[in-house]
């Protein structure tokens, strides 16, 4: 699956990869549009999901998923980013 990470990153020309999350057996990106892009600054957390056998990045839509995973990104990078909420 790491094969599949990396090549799905590779294809996400626009992001900058914030963090790397694996919480109870899934793994998630926290991600940033690049300086200069539409939504530049805003925080998105993607989902690695196997959907119809291929290895994709599904939008975290669930309120309360999103929040748990944003908490521990906001844990794990205290020292790297100011948080503003």
């Amino acid at each position: 699956m790491d094969a599949n990470k990396d090549e799905i990153l590779d294809a996400m020309d626009d992001f900058d990869i914030l963090d790397n999350i694996d919480h109870e057996g899934n793994s998630y990106f926290v991600m940033t549009p690049l300086e200069g892009k539409e939504d530049e600054g805003e925080v998105f957390i993607m989902k690695l999901r196997e959907i119809n056998g291929a290895q994709m990045l599904e939008a975290v839509d669930d309120d309360a998923e999103f929040d748990v995973i944003y908490q521990i990104f906001k844990d794990n990078n205290k020292d790297e980013f100011e948080f503003l909420d």
